[in-house]
């Protein structure tokens, strides 16, 4: 990533670093070439005790690894709290200023991700953070596109005429820029005339770039600073084939500067907030519509095109760009600065020019936060956040280009990490359909329909009713999206070892013991499943296994149960009758005789009724548990093949992995310190 500098003039110590300071009068050495730098290129027979047996019939699978923790790094810097939080519990935290913390964390991203964040951008950025809010320094460039060896004139003449004066008779200044080679490099200063430099002398030493001072009662406040210099059209081009690092590109130019009295050149970097490309005439206002300028930059970045004369053509024609006319502009300003009465030649020939597109454009980005005091200009933001964006995006390169590493025969490190992610979103979704369809089941009609006192007709409906339950409601999507996962799992190369060997998943848990005569069924099952399941190696069988065992043991146990309470509940209620019917032709009593059958029906039934809601709900219980205990499991299976595969990834890069990660946790700080910036 290229390196990128700034435009003011050097500070008077090295000791002082990258910090901007007090204007100081002029020194030797300007700012450009303090920072002269390179470029750098996831068991009892009863149907009730049996229906309690199953309650321990699978084994719990083994603790599964949380995989829902997250990967991010711990901050760099703890929250900091008031000294008085040790001892006074009501004392609150005193507020974290978010200039300070944004400018700390911009310096630990400095310090821990050099190589993927643009070094000069930030130190400007920096800067800008240590001066006082609204009155930061703004950097804007001119940049003249040349072809050929023919210089270009036009952004000098440009910025004179954006800055000049028509009040006021032809300054210093002006005639200084004039004077003033356009193939070299020019740093202008805006600020009152008491700060002005002294005169611009072109003889002045080969590497310093030269500075003028500019005095403008628009911007004399402004803190602005602006270099003009011309820049290589094909270079530029050469910029824009790759859109994702266009406007980095643009936003810190380079500068050629002698560095010894030998003549060779030391290119030095200028990062700035703002810039102007200017091109002249027809091919230069192709060569600038064929560059990436996107709409969100158009506020740090604007496109001139300089023409002779304009034609309302010409401005249809290029609707994204600001149509100038130097020369007419400076026909203007000559007519009126002789006499006022030229008053209407100076406006039409001004508003031709279009250099009011650029005034304004200056004025909305530089003075738009003027009367808000203790604000943070906007190219100071945008830059910030330019920053904060590229540096996020070189981040998840550099993430991805080191999970890639893989060892011999196996997945990479990043598939893994996104197939555990999508084995905990399955877990999760497979949990809330457990509970939710199981609800939906155990409210619904075919539930209400096995109420006690319906057992006498629906008895025989108990079995029929239940196993539609099951079959309809017990993880259906889940064993789908299990399927589907097996399937990113077999693409993945992760249900093949080494030397094509298919690795099978571990097979369901075997229910315990069970009464004699009856275990010889779910063993078959369960042999039959884990069998299947290993000679196809295609998906876990835990949830068909868990739900045929459901359907196989429990089901039939309940029916049998319903049966047995209702057969018991109706040879209780007949005997009791039958004995009043008896005592009455022995001569008792109607009243006697009657209160003996109703006293039998009454404890028939509250039986029945106590009996079977008891049964209802440990079978609820049961299938819930049951359920819970097939994810789980299916979880585990999974888990253990991945692990069984995953490569181990070569320390240099599981310790770059962890720094980036690192680097990520504190950009995500500059950016929610960004957010509170005002």
């Amino acid at each position: 990533m290229p390196p990128t500098l700034g435009l003011r003039r050097a500070l008077q110590s090295r000791g002082r670093g990258l910090g901007f300071g007090q204007r100081t009068a002029p020194s030797s050495v300007c700012l450009f070439c303090s920072f002269a730098t390179r470029p750098s290129t996831f068991p009892t027979s009863s149907p009730l005790n049996k229906l309690r047996a199953t309650r321990a019939k699978p084994q719990e699978a083994p603790a599964v690894r949380p995989r829902y923790q997250s990967t991010g790094a711990t901050p760099l810097r703890p929250f900091i709290s008031s000294p008085s939080d040790a001892g006074d519990t009501a004392a609150e935290p005193e507020p974290i200023d978010p200039r300070k913390d944004l400018e700390s964390a911009l310096r630990d991203l400095q310090t821990l991700a050099p190589n993927h964040v643009n070094l000069p951008r930030l130190q400007l950025a920096l800067r800008n953070l240590s001066q006082d809010p609204g009155h930061e320094s703004i950097r804007v460039a001119f940049l003249g596109l040349t072809t050929g060896d023919k210089p270009q004139h036009t952004a000098r003449e440009l910025l004179r005429l954006a800055l000049a004066d028509p009040l006021k008779s032809a300054q210093n200044w002006e005639a200084q820029l004039k004077a003033h080679d356009p193939s070299k490099p020019l740093i202008v200063h805006i600020g009152p005339p008491e700060e002005q430099a002294t005169p611009l002398s072109l003889a002045a030493s080969e590497h310093v770039i030269p500075e003028i001072t500019v005095p403008s009662h628009v911007y004399n406040d402004a803190n602005l600073e602006m270099i003009v210099m011309e820049a290589d059209q094909a270079t530029v081009a050469q910029a824009g084939e790759q859109p994702h690092t266009f406007d980095e590109a643009i936003l810190v130019p380079a500068v050629d500067t002698a560095a010894t009295t030998a003549g060779h050149s030391a290119p030095i970097v200028t990062p700035v907030h703002m810039a102007v490309l200017v091109a002249d005439g027809v091919l230069g206002a192709a060569s600038i519509l064929s560059l990436p300028i996107s709409p969100e930059s158009q506020d740090t970045i604007t496109a001139v095109a300089n023409f002779k004369r304009i034609s309302a053509e010409d401005k249809a024609a290029c609707p994204s760009l600001v149509i100038t006319s130097v020369e007419a502009g400076a026909q203007g300003l000559d007519l009126f600065r002789e006499s006022a009465s030229n008053a209407m030649k100076y406006e039409a020939l001004w508003t031709e020019a279009g250099v009011g597109h650029i005034n304004k454009w200056l004025r909305s980005n530089v003075l738009s936060q003027a009367e808000q005091e203790g604000t943070t200009k906007a190219p100071v933001r945008k830059l910030i956040e330019s920053i904060l964006h590229n540096a996020g995006a070189a981040l998840q390169a550099a993430e991805y280009r080191d999970m890639k590493v893989s060892v011999e025969g196996g997945p990479s490190p990043h598939t893994i990490a996104r197939l555990n992610q999508a084995l905990a979103d399955w877990a999760k979704d497979a949990h809330e359909e457990l509970q939710q369809q199981l609800e939906i089941a155990f409210v619904g009609e075919a539930w209400r329909q096995m109420n006690w006192w319906k057992l006498f007709w629906r008895v025989d409906d108990v079995g029929m009713l239940s196993s539609e339950m099951i079959a309809q409601r017990f993880l259906p999507e889940a064993e789908k999206r299990l399927i589907f996962l097996a399937g990113r799992l077999q693409e993945a190369g992760i249900t093949t070892a080494g030397g094509g060997k298919p690795v099978t998943y571990s097979g369901p848990a075997v229910p315990p013991s069970f009464p004699e005569g009856e275990s010889s069924v779910v063993t078959t099952a369960t042999a039959t499943t884990t069998t299947e399941s290993e000679t196809k190696g295609t998906w876990p069988a835990h949830i068909p296994f868990t739900r045929n065992y459901l359907l196989a043991e429990t089901v039939p146990a309940l029916q049998a149960l319903a049966q047995k309470l209702v057969l018991q509940s109706s040879t209780l209620a007949g005997a009791t009758t039958a004995l009043g019917g008896m005592s009455w032709l022995s001569g008792f009593g109607i009243y006697e005789c009657g209160a003996v059958a109703a006293l039998g029906i009454v404890l028939s039934l509250r039986g029945l009724q106590k009996r079977w809601e008891r049964a209802r709900d440990f079978w609820e219980g049961e299938v819930r548990e049951e359920g819970r205990k097939a994810v789980r499991a299916t979880e585990a299976s999974i888990a253990e093949l991945m692990d069984s595969v995953s490569p181990e990834v070569p320390e240099d890069v599981a310790v770059e992995i962890e720094e980036l990660k690192e680097a990520k946790s504190v950009l995500k700080r500059a950016e929610e310190a960004l957010a509170r910036l005002k």
